[in-house]
């Protein structure tokens, strides 16, 4: 008994079959890389959206690039022509000592930190010292309103007990102009 392929009977049926092989080949082979590709183009769309909306973000904070530049590069022009240009911290803990002999608050640690060379040079000084209240802070007060440029970056007070005398430990930032940029 031979059967006839094509035999009516079998027609629609390898019909249908090549259809479902066509259809999973498509699949397959088209569909799904194009898909793949559709999303990886997606992602970078994002990606760039993203990047433009931070472009924007910054255009509005800073108006023009250009004027943003100009200005940071003015600051840091004027920052080094304002600091002196070498650190110099041996004159000013010979300051620091004069300020607290004034004020008669005892130093009796200092401790120079490593010179930091970024766009403006930057050193830690801590020192240790016994004072009173309100002679700390009119030192503090002079040492920071002083000719050089310093910041108060950490301190700490403690009372050993005694009326009136306190222990601090006060770390002061100084800084110069980078004489290698």
């Amino acid at each position: 008994m031979l059967v006839n392929f094509m035999d009516k009977k079998f027609l629609p049926l390898i019909t249908l079959t090549l259809c479902a092989i066509v259809g999973f080949l498509y699949w397959q082979l088209i569909y799904l890389p194009v898909q793949g590709e559709i999303l990886k183009f997606q992602t970078e769309t994002r990606k760039i959206q993203l990047i433009q909306a931070e472009i924007s973000k910054l255009q509005a904070r800073h108006g023009n690039f250009a004027e943003f530049v100009e200005l940071t590069d003015e600051k840091l022009n004027f920052a080094q022509e304002y600091l002196p240009a070498e650190m110099d911290d041996e004159k000013f803990i010979a300051e620091l000592y004069e300020l607290a002999e004034d004020r008669q608050i005892l130093i009796y640690s200092v401790q120079t930190g490593e010179i930091y060379n970024d766009e403006i040079q930057r050193q830690s000084i801590k020192i240790r010292a016994e004072a009173d209240f309100i002679s700390l802070l009119n030192f503090i007060r002079e040492v920071l309103d002083g000719a050089r440029l310093v910041s108060l970056e950490n301190f700490s007070i403690n009372s050993d007990g005694e009326i009136n005398i306190l222990n601090c430990e006060l770390e002061f930032f100084i800084y110069a102009a980078n004489s290698k940029i």
